[in-house]
């Protein structure tokens, strides 16, 4: 038995849950269907003996497709009818609307649909699937079989819009693109104008994010234009067998993604599929959200058994790794509350069913941060802590973009409110001949009413005008606003204005207390007293009270705005018997009306200032946010690369090592036997005389004496040859050799030479053809404490820029080429003017010139120049820039000096700064502390621990 209601009960015997649900609205058409299967679910669980011996009792509101309607509607639930937990939504803008509330209560909400991904409330269980569950299998299906150009199209709001972003970074990825992009309004059916901009774009695929009726035009259209789905087809992520059942024929041949379909051919399935019809009609179809929905209560009810008790906290942790056989297969519930679920496309055929195309193997795991929970460490945390922004920020663009047209529609009302008061005015003295002269006044207030009125925006000065205004017009004694108050459940005096010599009339703001004359205006009713003394519908109180202050006539009116705020117009006059006439009072009431539609203006635009603000502010942290990510993420980028490519050169440089050694060693022994068969010649040729004729012709034949000159300069060149690759693998080793996190002691001499014997292929100017000299100043230094494999990174960096520079002058003069950004941090005192070491002239003299010092006890600086092109003040600005780079498409990442800054900055506490200028040449000084480690005892300096030689010159 299932018991539904909209009151609460205090029957123990039952157990109070919440269905949540569009009825009515744009999003009825799929949401009615979810709201039928949570209640055949809670049937089918009271049949075999409810929860915890307790029958469900169903509480089902209509959320009428409305964001403010939901969250109205959950409060209901949770603070009335006390329901233990809730069941139901769609769009996100609803989930997002009801959570405040849940957290409020600290309640539990089952959402049953796919969504846009990005968050992880402890306060929802996301039971349908999430994009790494959804999008990004549907998208890869659809690159390798249907083409690389996407048109997306979608409702406009947060799903749709979040979804797209995703699905352009990952067409990104797979080298595919976006050849065009459309959000209509939800519920919007005129699709004709982006049908005709698909036809003349041609993609390969339509990528269709639309929700709830929209689609049924859409589709409808789409096939009325002759488009077929076999020339572009439509994928969508919102089109279940529940919307065909209304979409028709139109949807045949396209396809949908989701994590179940009704033709699963599964028993559990079937079996199903055979219950929902009986209950529901044999015209009822399942699909993905229905099955979610159906799923979702029996989670629920497995976890508040595990648990032993409907305590929400309790039951949010026992349903973690609750596991149930559903109808699209086996589901686990996730610690970070979204469900391990299975993915499947489908190809919609005429009977408005799916065939399936492709599937999964098994359940995916969802990960609504888009992997970023599976990576260790903190920059997970930051990253998705920036993530939960994006949804949030588009929310808000969406928001903004309803302000908008709801001020455009006011204004159009506004519009036409004047243009039907002018009609009728116009209409009114043509028939009424006899009021000229006071509906020629009553024009005048009002065109100079309404000009004033618009001429601001601020409600101060609105209400000021009016009532000057009316006062001016009417010859009255006194004109006043007043605004009703709710907590005080009366009117009071806002604004008024009154004639200067007769001010006494009225006087305060003790009549508005008199119910006899404010109740009337709280019912928006006219309030008209002609003659206070002779009116029937004054008591004796408010009559005297009334004519105590002067007031010898009076008339009011009511108002009230759309947003529910009610106020009045009062004017009062001390002239005896004034007879209020119809043109007045239609004065008044036309004025009320304008005042009205001025006043929701006015708060319309104050509210949009503020949520314009907001965004503003909600924009600049978004940028901030999105340039750490980036630094991060190319940081992690090269960190990984250079730890890779060390391994890999260390791995090289040990095997030819071996080799390299085994040749080496035996050079000598190859030296000697050498020099032992040159003396045995040498004997045979003393003691044996003339050879025989065969022997004489092969000594000509080879040579003998030049090989006897010859063969000890070829070993000692292979000597000299065996120790240059043993130095070289050297250097490499230094040069790549790992931190692994940890700081050590370290000559950065031996860094800068490895660095230089690994580039000395293109100082030697293999390309260009002429060699780059190389100055070497190597001051005392101490050994340094740091992290040298990331150090030797930024010596690579910056010689390899400076060779760049120095060979681009060859062929096209161009600047110095480099790559990254973020303003130059450091003190002012560690960069000193760049010298110019050279003019570059004709391409000769290229020179790279290293200089080390210890200027100071705790501080080492590094300086490297090249005496080429310089950089302009502007390449400057963004040097350390992320991704910033000034070489060709396909030579530059513009990673390089962004990482250095990092290195330098941020992970060894130091300083690095550039001085250069157009044909002045480049110098970056890098300063770095001796110390990373506080009181560590000083270590000796390099001299005492290694004698690393100053050369002076170029590498040759």
């Amino acid at each position: 038995m299932i018991a539904t209601s909209h009151a609460g009960n205090r029957d123990k015997s039952r157990v109070k849950v919440g269905i949540l649900h569009s009825l009515t609205g744009t999003m009825a058409i799929g949401e009615v269907s979810l709201k039928d299967a949570e209640l055949m679910a809670i049937a089918e669980i009271n049949a075999q003996g409810g929860v915890l011996g307790k029958t469900i009792e169903a509480i089902v509101e209509d959320g009428a497709s409305l964001a403010p309607q939901f969250a109205r509607k959950a409060k209901k639930l949770l603070q009335t009818e006390r329901v233990v937990a809730i069941f139901g939504g769609w769009t996100s803008a609803t989930r997002k609307a009801v959570l405040p509330i849940l957290e409020e209560y600290n309640a539990q909400l089952w959402y049953p649909v796919e969504y846009e991904g990005l968050e992880s409330s402890p306060h929802i269980f996301y039971t349908g699937i999430c994009p790494n569950q959804q999008l990004e299998p549907a998208v890869n299906w659809a690159v390798r079989n249907k083409g690389k150009r996407f048109y997306l199209i979608g409702s406009n709001y947060v799903f749709p819009r979040t979804l797209h972003k995703m699905i352009k970074a990952h067409l990104k990825q797979l080298g595919a693109t976006v050849v065009g992009e459309e959000y209509a309004p939800l519920g919007g059916n005129d699709f004709g104008e982006i049908i005709h901009r698909i036809q003349k774009t041609q993609p390969d695929v339509v990528f269709n994010t639309l929700n709830g009726d929209s689609n049924i035009a859409f589709y409808q259209q789409y096939r009325n234009a002759g488009i077929g789905s076999e020339e572009i087809p439509i994928i969508a992520v919102s089109v279940a067998e529940d919307e065909l059942r209304r979409i028709g024929p139109a949807a045949t041949g396209h396809y949908s993604t989701w994590s179940y379909f009704q033709s699963v051919d599964t028993p559990t399935n079937h079996k199903f599929v055979r219950n929902f019809k009986a209950r529901y009609g044999e015209n009822r179809v399942t699909s993905d959200p229905i099955e979610a929905a159906y799923t979702q209560v029996y989670l629920w009810k497995q976890a508040v058994e595990k648990a032993g008790t409907f305590a929400v906290d309790a039951v949010r942790e026992a349903a973690y790794d609750q596991t149930f056989e559903a109808p699209g297969g086996v589901v686990r519930i996730e610690r970070n509350n979204h469900l391990w679920k299975p993915c499947r496309i489908g190809e919609i055929l005429p009977n408005g069913q799916f065939k399936i195309v492709w599937e999964s193997d098994g359940a995916i795991k969802p990960l609504p941060w888009l992997g970023l929970e599976e990576v260790s460490g903190s920059v997970s945390t930051v990253a998705i802590d920036m993530l939960a922004e994006v949804s949030q920020a588009i929310q808000y663009s969406c928001q903004m973009e309803a302000k908008s047209q709801q001020l455009e529609a006011a204004m159009a009302q506004l519009k036409e409110t004047n243009q039907r008061l002018q009609h009728t005015q116009e209409e009114l003295l043509e028939s009424q001949r006899q009021f000229r002269l006071l509906r020629s006044r009553v024009e005048l207030l009002k065109r100079r009413l309404s000009s004033q009125i618009h001429t601001s925006l601020n409600i101060e000065t609105i209400l000021k005008t009016a009532v000057g205004e009316i006062r001016t017009l009417l010859d009255i004694d006194r004109c006043q606003f007043l605004w009703y108050k709710k907590d005080k459940n009366r009117y009071e005096l806002s604004r008024e204005s009154w004639h200067p010599q007769r001010s006494h009339v009225g006087g305060d703001n003790a009549f508005t207390h008199m119910a006899a004359l404010t109740q009337p205006l709280g019912h928006l009713e006219l309030l008209k007293i002609d003659d206070v003394k002779g009116d029937p519908q004054l008591d004796p109180p408010t009559r005297q009270m009334l004519e105590a202050r002067s007031v010898k006539s009076l008339l009011g009116v009511g108002m009230e705005t759309h947003s529910g705020e009610r106020g009045a117009i009062v004017c009062l006059d001390g002239t005896s018997g004034h007879p209020w006439t119809e043109s007045e009072i239609e004065l008044l009431q036309d004025v009320a009306m304008q005042l009205a539609i001025a006043i929701e203006q006015a708060q319309l635009y104050d509210r949009s200032c503020i949520a314009a603000a907001a965004a503003t502010a909600q924009a600049e942290k978004l940028k901030k946010a999105l340039e750490e990510l980036q630094q991060t993420q190319a940081q992690l980028i090269q960190t990984e690369k250079i730890s890779g490519l060390g391994t890999l050169v260390a791995g090289v440089a040990h095997e030819i090592n071996n080799p390299v050694n085994f040749i080496y060693g035996n050079l000598s022994y190859a030296n000697n036997y050498l020099q032992e068969l040159l003396e045995l010649v040498r004997l045979y040729e003393e003691h044996y005389g003339e050879p025989v004729p065969a022997i004489q012709q092969y000594v000509e034949e080879i040579d003998l004496e030049f090989l006897k000159q010859d063969m000890p300069q070829m070993l000692s060149s292979m000597k000299i040859g065996a120790e240059r690759i043993s130095e070289l693998v050297r250097s490499l080793r230094n040069f790549s050799r790992t931190d692994k996190g940890e700081l050590k002691l370290v000559n950065i001499h031996e860094g800068i030479t490895s660095t230089l014997l690994i580039l000395h292929h293109r100082l030697k100017g293999d390309r260009t053809g002429i060699a780059i000299a190389v100055e070497k100043e190597f001051g005392e230094l101490p050994a340094i404490e740091c992290y040298s494999s990331q150090l030797n990174q930024v010596f690579m960096n910056i010689i390899s820029n400076a060779i760049d520079a120095l060979e681009s002058s060859v062929d096209s003069h161009s600047s110095f080429v480099t790559g990254h950004s973020s303003s130059v941090k450091g003190s002012n005192d560690i960069g000193q003017t760049t010298k110019t070491y050279g003019q570059m002239t004709n391409n000769k003299g290229r020179t790279i010139r290293i200089r080390t010092e210890w200027p100071d006890p705790d501080w080492v600086t590094v300086r490297i120049s090249d005496n080429g092109p310089g950089m302009s003040e502007v390449v400057q600005q963004q040097l350390f820039e992320a991704f910033f780079t000034t070489k060709p498409e396909g030579k530059g990442t513009g990673l390089g000096m962004s990482i250095s800054y990092q290195i330098v900055v941020e992970r060894h506490k130091g300083e690095i700064e550039c001085v250069s200028a157009p044909g002045e040449g480049t110098e970056f000084c890098i300063k770095l502390p001796v110390r990373q480690t506080p009181n560590l005892p000083a270590s000796p300096t390099e001299s005492e621990t290694a004698q690393v030689p100053t050369m002076k010159g170029g590498l040759t």
